[in-house]
């Protein structure tokens, strides 16, 4: 039995070698094949969502439909609001210089009524009774005339408020359309791009993968994979047919079962201790988080109670607004009051002609004011500026997200957000802001809580896409993308995707200079300038 157990024992050495080549290729076809047929679920469940992404890119062009009517009425309608501030700053300006030209006509009726004698009370010039009586009838039609202009004002002062009150509750009910509308074109970008790449990896698998999968598995089902070396084992097979030695084959290769199943119940005895550490540690982490999350609790508590406080005491500011309309309602006629009473002293006809002059000119300057209040409004941060700015976000969004998802494969993207919420919710009216919302598999996170590489992709992405548009929106071409130090940040991965960003985007410009320490990249970029630091300074060689 040795020296058959000598003979099988070497012919078995034999055959380790070709059945190690067999397994070796069985493990890594079956390897492949397991790679492919993921592939293609991953495939399936992508193509599965194509109607659903369809459906909604419908529904998104009904929705940007309805939401451009409703911007186009929200123009409209801001039209009508600066016409009828206008028109209530005009009439608001003629009712002052109507009551005084009333007050003036009724001393100058009353004084000739009051009247005795030959002479006219007013210019000292010779006058009969009947041209008084003339005068007074003419002077009295022409306050008429005044007092039915004068409640012509105020019934049109009462309408034009309610109109401009309407309005404006019409234009702050579509505050939102903007933003609604940069909402649906990201949207519907972003669907679109989503449609490209579901197709683009369905049609590679087509034409590269799912024949590759048939011809592994034909290899697999006729197992005509390794020939040379299945030759080997069928000759070295036969010759360990001839020792007979198939029953202590059979018991050595029991004898290896179990002695793996030994060497397993080893390992998994020696791995139970740093588990129970593990578990044991991961128990103390719970009760600190614990802790920290109580804590935290009080300090949101405590801050809830002061900002209900300060709520509390805060003053009331319409009751303010409105005692301070009232002390200027009572300017307004104390200043009319003055008016009148220097009008009793004022009675030359030269100092009322330069008064009806510097009035007509207080009009033109008030109807001045309201026009350069309106321009000063549309030139403002919230006018024409903000409205540039929220043109131009969509277009750089939309190019930001576009080489993001190359550089992350689809990882991340970012929104920019131009309107939040004031922090008091009494506030129906949004704030003007420019914030950057940055998400990831994790969720929607601040920039701060990205590592160094994630937020140099995210900053590389945005200034590209920021130079971009602007070039675009000056007319030029960008010619140089220099890229200072970029690489050290990234994990190897990173490094990888942001030279094949940098190989997308190469065609846009001119020349692209990057500058690096690292020496693994020196292959990625054929011209290179490589600077030495020596004894005698430093060098440089063109390569």
């Amino acid at each position: 039995m040795n020296r058959v157990a000598a003979r099988f024992q070497e012919q078995e050495v034999r055959r380790q070698e070709p059945l190690g080549e067999i397994k070796a290729l069985q493990a890594a076809l079956l390897k492949e094949r397991q790679n492919l047929e993921n592939q293609f679920a991953r495939i399936q469940d992508e193509q599965a969502k194509i109607a659903g992404i369809e459906a909604e890119i419908t529904s998104l062009s009904e929705n940007l439909k309805d939401a451009e009517h409703r911007k186009a009425h929200q123009e409209r309608l801001q039209t009508e609001l600066q016409q009828a501030q206008k028109d209530q700053a005009e009439v608001h300006a003629e009712n002052p210089r109507l009551k005084a030209d009333m007050d003036r006509l009724k001393e100058r009726i009353d004084r000739l009524s009051a009247a005795e004698g030959a002479d006219c009370p007013l210019c000292g010039q010779p006058l009969s009774q009947s041209d008084r009586y003339a005068l007074i009838e003419k002077l009295n039609a022409e306050g008429t005339g005044m007092g039915d202009k004068f409640r012509a004002n105020q019934h049109l002062l009462k309408e034009n408020d309610q109109r401009v009150s309407d309005l404006e509750g019409q234009i702050r009910s579509l505050a939102s359309v903007d933003q609604e509308l940069r909402q649906i074109d990201a949207s519907r970008a972003k669907l679109s791009t989503q449609l490209d790449q579901i197709q683009e990896i369905r049609n590679r698998w087509e034409t590269e993968s799912a024949p590759q999968l048939v011809s592994i598995n034909l290899q697999l089902s006729e197992e005509n994979y390794a020939p040379e070396a299945r030759q080997r084992l069928a000759e070295i097979d036969a010759e360990l047919k001839t020792i007979g030695y198939d029953v202590v084959r059979q018991a050595e290769i029991d004898g290896r079962r179990s002695e793996q199943e030994m060497l397993d119940l080893e390992k998994a005895g020696a791995a139970i201790k740093p588990l129970e550490r593990e578990i044991t540690e991961l128990e103390n982490q719970i009760a600190d988080i614990e802790t920290e999350l109580s804590r935290k609790q009080e300090q949101y508590n405590e801050a809830a109670q002061a900002l209900q406080t300060s709520r509390e005491q805060a003053p009331d500011q319409q009751a303010a607004e409105n005692s301070l309309l009232n002390l200027q309602e009572r300017e307004n006629q104390v200043r009319l009051e003055v008016g009148a009473a220097k009008q009793k002293v004022l009675v030359l006809d030269d100092l009322k002609s330069r008064q009806a002059t510097l009035e007509a000119e207080r009009n033109q300057y008030a109807t001045q004011v309201a026009n350069l209040k309106q321009l000063e409004r549309a030139f403002g941060k919230d006018g024409v500026p903000a409205l540039l700015i929220e043109q131009s976000l969509p277009q750089i969004e939309t190019k930001a997200n576009e080489l993001l998802d190359r550089l992350t494969m689809g990882d991340m993207s970012i929104r920019f957000v131009t309107q939040a919420a004031y922090k008091d919710k009494k506030r129906a009216d949004l704030r003007e802001t420019l914030d950057i919302q940055i998400s990831d598999s994790a969720g929607v996170r601040d920039y701060e809580m990205f590592s160094g590489g994630e937020a140099f992709r995210i900053n590389f992405a945005i200034r590209l896409a920021l130079s971009e548009v602007l070039a675009q929106r000056a007319g030029a071409r960008l010619q140089l993308l220099v890229i200072d130090e970029g690489f050290g940040s990234q994990d190897a991965l990173g490094r990888q995707r942001l030279v094949e960003a940098i190989n997308i985007v190469k065609q846009d410009f001119a020349k692209i200079l990057v500058i690096t320490h690292i020496e693994e990249l020196k292959d990625h970029f054929p011209n290179r300038i490589e600077v030495e630091k020596t004894l005698r300074g430093s060098t440089l060689r063109v390569h």
